[in-house]
């Protein structure tokens, strides 16, 4: 007998599926529908009040100005004038990038399984930062490599700790993939000379550095530190339009180097033939002549919604709890004494009306369970303040 529910069920799925499976959004889901007035710290997005809706709407006019012809195959390596204005936008932070290098993707997620698919054989060793980026690890895991973390404090990325890391491995790692700026998941930002002992010792060890930057131009407190790509153009840099402008666009990009950028576009060419053209134009004419005034305009928003988490922290949290304090990007990491577990606090959060990530979700080993990341940029000043004050009951109540 053939199609029963038995068979179905019994179909041979591949293991690269197994790691994406393991996501803690239908967990936080859960949360959201147990207590959907509870103020949601899980996300890291800009507020729908300041995407450029109506800049973008005259962005999608123009960008069928070409006609039927932009609606047919091609342009794998992106929009031409969209990469050179990249280009020119990495330029003013210091990397000077050939367009030619540049190619365009689906958001800088698919930047990193891009980078995944060239660099990764089953077994290889990945070194990503401790904690990171949670989607990065379920990407590396698909690819069926071993995530290995290093440790992160409040100058960013432990280079000493890489470099004795690197003499105990059995192997050598394919590359280390790192959010240097305003980091995701802890805000904190890698120094100037760190950033150069970094580079330095991965030139030394024949370490491949794989940089994310959706976060380096949302600078709260002076101008942001250099890339790595400014100090080594062999750096990968995976950059996205989906923190200045927003997520729902995707439009996000690769900038490898001359030895690299033919295996970037024949996997890219691969995956999904080429870009979505009609909104890579549209990012192009919204962006063009306007990007840095929007940068500026958000950046006072999110920094006023940063200083008033600080502030609700400082009054409202038990003296044994620390924090970071970002000078960037999206989010904030919190700290509490031991014997706390973020993930067993959550449903009481949740309970008593807020909703953060906690942070065993951002470690490849899931070691750590007494963080929890939070985001400011999506909650109004009123709502975070009031959500501090809860917070700090759930956390004196466990």
């Amino acid at each position: 007998m053939t199609g029963t529910a038995q068979e179905h069920q019994s179909v041979a799925t591949s293991r690269r599926i197994e790691p994406f499976a393991a996501s803690v959004w239908p967990w936080v889901d859960q949360m959201a529908e147990r207590n959907p007035a509870a103020v949601f710290f899980g996300g890291g997005v800009p507020p729908t009040d300041v995407i450029p809706v109506e800049r973008l709407r005259e962005g999608a006019n123009r960008a069928w100005d070409d006609g039927a012809s932009t609606l047919l195959y091609g342009e794998v390596r992106g929009y031409r004038p969209l990469r050179d204005l990249i280009a020119e936008r990495m330029a003013a932070r210091g990397a000077a990038v050939d367009t030619a290098d540049i190619l365009i993707t689906n958001g800088a997620q698919q930047g990193i399984d891009l980078a995944a698919r060239i660099f990764i054989d089953p077994g290889d060793i990945v070194l990503t930062e401790a904690p990171t980026f949670m989607d990065a690890l379920r990407v590396f895991r698909s690819h069926e490599a071993e995530p290995i973390g290093v440790p992160v404090d409040e100058d960013g990325l432990q280079v000493d700790a890489l470099a004795t890391l690197l003499d105990r491995l059995p192997r050598r790692p394919k590359f280390l993939y790192t959010v240097p700026t305003y980091q995701n998941p802890m805000g904190v930002c890698l120094s100037s000379e760190r950033r150069r002992a970094l580079v330095d010792l991965a030139r030394e060890r024949g370490l491949v550095i794989v940089e994310d930057d959706p976060y380096g131009e949302l600078s709260y407190d002076g101008d942001p530190l250099p890339t790595l790509k400014s100090l080594d153009p062999e750096v990968v840099f995976l950059g996205t339009f989906s923190k200045v402008l927003a997520p729902g666009l995707r439009v996000g990009w690769v900038a490898s180097s001359p030895q690299l950028r033919e295996a970037f576009f024949n996997v890219k060419e691969g995956t999904d033939i080429h870009n979505e053209r009609i909104m890579t134009r549209t990012v192009y004419h919204t962006a063009h002549g306007f990007l840095d005034q929007h940068v500026n305009t958000t950046r006072e928003i999110y920094r006023r919604r940063r200083d008033a988490m600080v502030r609700g922290l400082e009054r409202e949290m038990p003296a044994a709890v620390s924090w970071t304090t970002p000078h960037g990007g999206f989010f904030l990491w919190v700290t509490l004494p031991e014997g706390y577990d973020t993930d067993a606090m959550l449903p009481d959060a949740t309970d008593r009306g807020v909703i953060f990530l906690p942070s065993s979700w951002f470690y490849p080993d899931r070691s750590w369970t007494r963080s929890m990341r939070l985001n400011f940029s999506s909650q109004p000043e009123e709502r975070i303040t009031e959500a501090m004050s809860r917070l700090a009951e759930t956390i004196r109540a466990y």
